[in-house]
């Protein structure tokens, strides 16, 4: 069985600021030996194995104790994007695989604070620009597949929103970086989604009319661990309010009903949100606005016919709540179950032909 070898970065404020970086030293930077040490948690990863979303949850672990406070433009969300930066490179991916697209998110943008918060975290200086990252793993089509997640947070601990987002995208990157795949596979990971989704929305105005028309669909993950209940969405709603390109969730749906996951489609009866879209409110929004398919991976409660998260403590997201610690203490064993059901069916989704094309 292979194994490979990830040396995670432990990413720690140092004199030298991240902020404020261009493109080529932000790369520079995630492959200085400081930010590669051997022992932070993730070494000799066995990414063949079926224990889907364990190493998720360990990057997830290392988000709550190193990466709290990634609001956008901050020195934390930079950070951050050298944290997925070297996991890549360490994890099989090369510098030829990668893009980085900076943007600006304009100075009027002012950072989200919890709601009803006893903790927060600032993330250091801000400056008036983020970046995306971009990764590809070529298959054997040129139809792709995007799989997004956003690395920005409220200024919490930003485990569920969205440290378990790009977790569960890191995991399957390094699991899919030599595996088989009928189609190429784009992983973005995108700045700046909480104060208005800049970094998606810049990177849909960067593709070409050839990407777009190559992209089978978008696979959206956010806040994917905390929720009663684990969800797919999708569909795009058109002018007369009927809900088109269903397809793609109805694809996805089928294997979770193959691999007995507990995952469902959302309750029917919400006229604001049609079966079965989701809250418009998440990076798979500028993607859906030109026709694009998405897939929108999010644990949440839908039973009362809006969207509480939970019955028991009401929303976690942008609150001190969106804390590993608690979570686990309020939710025993939920997070670990919640990442390895997303794992593998999004492992299982990008492996899959489509056997009829839409």
């Amino acid at each position: 069985m292979k194994k490979i070898r990830v040396a995670f970065l432990l990413l720690i404020i140092m004199s030298l600021s991240l902020t404020g970086c261009n493109n080529k030293e932000l790369m520079k930077y995630a492959q200085e030996e400081q930010y590669r040490l051997e022992n932070a948690g993730l070494t000799n990863l066995d990414i063949d194995n079926k224990n889907y979303g364990t190493i998720a949850y360990k990057f997830l672990e290392y988000i709550q104790n190193n990466l709290p406070g990634r609001i956008a433009g901050s020195e934390k969300e930079k950070e951050t994007a050298a944290l997925i930066l070297n996991a890549l490179l360490e994890g099989g991916y090369t510098e030829n695989n990668i893009e980085i697209q900076n943007f600006e998110i304009g100075e009027n943008s002012a950072p989200l604070e919890a709601v009803e918060n006893n903790e927060t975290f600032n993330g250091g200086a801000l400056s008036d620009e983020s970046n995306n990252i971009e990764v590809t793993k070529s298959g054997e089509s040129e139809k792709m597949i995007i799989v997004g997640a956003h690395y920005d947070s409220a200024s919490t601990h930003g485990v569920i929103d969205n440290g378990s987002g790009i977790s569960v995208v890191l995991e399957n990157a390094l699991r899919m970086v030599n595996t088989r795949s009928p189609y190429t596979i784009r992983y973005v990971f995108l700045g700046a989604e909480e104060i208005g989704m800049y970094g998606s929305r810049a990177y849909v105005d960067s593709l070409s009319q050839k990407e777009k028309d190559n992209i089978l669909f978008m696979v959206n993950l956010d806040c994917v661990a905390s929720g009663d209940i684990a969800y797919l969405y999708g569909g795009n709603i058109d002018s007369d309010g009927i809900v088109q390109e269903t397809w793609a969730v109805e694809h996805a749906y089928g294997l979770v009903q193959k691999l007995n996951l507990e995952i469902q489609l959302p309750p029917q009866g919400n006229l604001d949100y049609p079966f079965p879209t989701g809250q418009k409110r998440s990076d798979f929004a500028p993607f859906s606005d030109i026709g694009i398919p998405y897939i929108y991976f999010e644990s949440n409660n839908w039973e009362n016919g809006y969207p509480e998260e939970t019955k028991e403590y009401g929303v976690i997201t942008h609150t001190q709540n969106d804390d590993l610690n608690f979570i686990n203490q309020a939710f025993p064993q939920r997070v670990e179950e919640t990442l390895t059901a997303y794992s593998e069916l999004l492992y299982t989704l990008l492996k899959t032909d489509i056997v009829e094309q839409p």
